[in-house]
């Protein structure tokens, strides 16, 4: 299953002097992503945030193939690849227009924080995430 957000808009502040969106912004793009997945699935971020579990990114293999540009409309894709105890890998996309500008392979860990030791996912996200 393939997750995708409502569209969002390139501002001005998210490009550069080139005029087209800044490579770490797609960062960003990925995370909100992420947190839009977890809330579909009916676990928003904040909740695991107010029971001190984090899932940060322990890799990130990111490829730029075609650049955003001020008031661009774009959708982000989520995709689950590989679910283990503690962690999890999503394959993610920047798409505008049915064009695919940013892919990502990332990993996730899961962390107690704000210690950031690793611990297992919690059973229900696990479950859901079967």
């Amino acid at each position: 299953m393939i997750f995708k957000t409502t569209p969002y808009r390139v501002y001005v502040y998210d490009t550069d002097v080139a005029g087209v969106v800044h490579h770490s912004n797609y960062l960003r793009y990925f995370e909100a992503g992420r947190i839009e997945f977890l809330r579909d699935l009916g676990f928003p971020y904040i909740d695991f945030q107010h029971d001190g579990i984090g899932f940060v990114p322990v890799n990130i293999d990111i490829h730029y193939h075609y650049p955003l540009r001020e008031d661009d409309e774009y959708v982000v894709t989520v995709e689950l690849i590989e679910l283990k105890k503690a962690s999890f890998i999503v394959k993610q996309t920047v798409q505008c227009n049915q064009k695919l500008n940013v892919s990502a392979t990332i990993q996730l860990a899961c962390v107690k924080e704000p210690e950031f030791k690793p611990q297992r996912l919690p059973d229900a996200l696990l479950t859901q995430l079967r």
